[in-house]
């Protein structure tokens, strides 16, 4: 199967270099907040699950809308191994609210085929405005010089680290989702400079809302995920910038916010998974 060469690709490539491998537990040599693991559900074929975790940059987060940090975990185990996913849908608790009014964009296009460093310059705090094109739409900013988080490429949990970063879109209804496969020795360190990887895989995201009534509001949904080269089974992120992510903890019952998983699957009678991460408050 195409993905499965790729990964072979990807981990002669790393051996190459001297990459080490290991199961992926969120540790590496990068600084990123690290978004706690989940535990799968247990069904017939594939399953997936998630984390999420909303922390104040002032604790504790109170009764009206405040900046945050906004930490998102997706993990995904195949059975039969040879599906993957097509498309992964969060619907967020209406307690978060999200606007990028006056972010640069960063459309996918602008960082094909672009190491850590190039993104960085193209997209993130290094870019200078030349070429004109370059704007600083990095939505991990309040991170300083880190990456957003990290990600594993199959086999699960023993492939490639993967450095990632998520960029404003082409507009304020869509994200840019980057991973660099595989890390060099100094893992995702200093993105700035980090010119390792052999491999960038793309995804954009679109951002809609629920309807009022709904207990979510903003939806990410992130789709054709089966065209990632290699596949990512394990994937996370925080995003902090300004008052471009915010937060509250209102007085109702239930207080935690919440967070809806939704995962659809290549192989036919690959039931989707939906999974809810839920995180207390106030924290």
């Amino acid at each position: 199967m195409r993905t499965r060469r790729r990964v072979a690709f990807i981990l002669a490539s790393a051996a190459a270099l001297g990459v080490g491998f290991f199961a992926f537990t969120g540790s590496a040599a990068a600084a990123p907040p690290v978004v706690p693991s989940c535990n799968f559900p247990v069904t017939a074929g594939s399953d997936s699950c998630a984390t999420r975790r909303t922390t104040a940059n002032a604790a504790p987060i109170g009764a009206t809308l405040e900046p945050i940090k906004l930490g998102v975990r997706v993990r995904s185990q195949f059975s039969p191994s040879t599906s993957e996913t097509t498309s992964v849908k969060l619907q967020f608790d209406e307690q978060i609210a999200l606007n990028l009014t006056g972010i640069p964009s960063c459309p996918a296009s602008e960082l094909v085929n672009k190491n850590l460093a190039e993104a960085w310059e193209q997209c993130g705090p290094g870019a200078d405005g030349n070429p004109s094109s370059e704007g600083n739409a990095y939505l991990s900013t309040g991170l300083g010089n880190n990456v957003s988080g990290l990600g594993s490429t199959i086999p699960l949990s023993g492939g490639a680290v993967a450095c990632t970063m998520i960029f404003k879109g082409a507009d304020n209804t869509h994200v840019t989702v980057y991973a660099r496969a595989p890390a060099n020795t100094s893992g995702c360190d200093n993105p700035s400079t980090n010119t390792g990887g052999t491999t960038t895989v793309l995804f954009t995201g679109t951002l809609t809302h629920q309807a009022t009534s709904s207990i979510y509001d903003w939806t990410l949904l992130v789709s054709n995920t089966q065209t990632a080269d290699p596949a990512l089974d394990d994937f996370y992120a925080t995003l902090t910038r300004g008052s471009a992510f915010r937060a509250r903890c209102a007085s109702r019952s239930p207080s935690a916010h919440r967070m809806l998983g939704t995962w659809d699957y290549t192989t036919t009678g690959d039931a989707n998974d939906n999974f809810t991460a839920v995180h207390a408050c106030p924290h």
